[in-house]
C-alpha cells in the first residue's frame, strides 16, 4: 500500500459549536467600550472588536475535527487504529440521553457537542485499553459509520 493511499481522508468534519454559543461575544464590544469610554471610546471600539473576532476565532479552531483514513479514527487530539475498534453504533434519538448520564461509563473517551443532533458509540475492543468505548457527536453519523465501515477493509 502506497503511503498515500495509507493517509487519504475518507471522512473529515469539525464539529462546530451551535450558532447561538456565538451570541455571549457581543457583549465583548460593550464591555470593552465602557470600560475605556472615560479614557478613549476608539481604543475601547476597537479592542473590543478586535477581542470578539479573536474569542470567535478560537472557538471555531479549537473545535474537534473527527477524521476518517485508512486504518485509523482521530477525533480531536486522540487516535485510535481502527483494528482495536470493535462495533460502532448510531444512538437514536430517544437513548441519547440515557447513554450521556445513567449508562455512561466512567472510563468512556467523550467528545460531545450539544449542538449535534448525531451520537455514536464506538467500542473498543484492545484488552490492554481501560477504555471501554468512545462516546462522540456527530452532524452526520450516517456518513461517519459507513466511512468506519470503508477504512477497516
Amino acid at each position: 500500500m502506497s503511503k498515500l493511499a495509507a493517509t487519504q481522508v475518507l471522512y473529515r468534519e469539525r464539529v462546530t459549536p451551535k450558532w447561538t454559543s456565538f451570541l455571549p461575544l457581543v457583549l465583548i464590544l460593550p464591555t470593552f467600550w465602557l470600560t475605556f469610554a472615560p479614557i478613549n471610546a476608539a481604543v475601547g471600539i476597537s479592542t473590543g472588536i478586535g477581542v470578539t473576532v479573536i474569542v470567535a476565532a478560537l472557538m471555531v479552531s479549537n473545535s474537534p475535527v473527527i477524521s476518517v483514513s485508512k486504518g485509523s479514527l482521530t477525533l480531536g487530539k486522540a487516535t485510535l487504529e481502527l483494528k482495536f475498534a470493535g462495533k460502532a453504533v448510531s444512538i437514536p434519538k430517544e437513548s441519547q440521553f440515557a447513554e450521556r448520564g445513567p449508562k455512561l461509563d466512567s472510563h468512556a473517551f467523550l467528545a460531545l457537542q450539544s449542538s449535534k443532533n448525531g451520537l455514536i458509540r464506538l467500542e473498543i475492543s484492545d484488552p490492554k485499553d481501560p477504555t471501554p468505548y468512545w462516546l462522540f457527536s456527530t452532524a452526520r453519523p450516517d456518513e461517519l459509520l459507513e466511512a468506519i465501515k470503508a477504512a477497516r477493509s
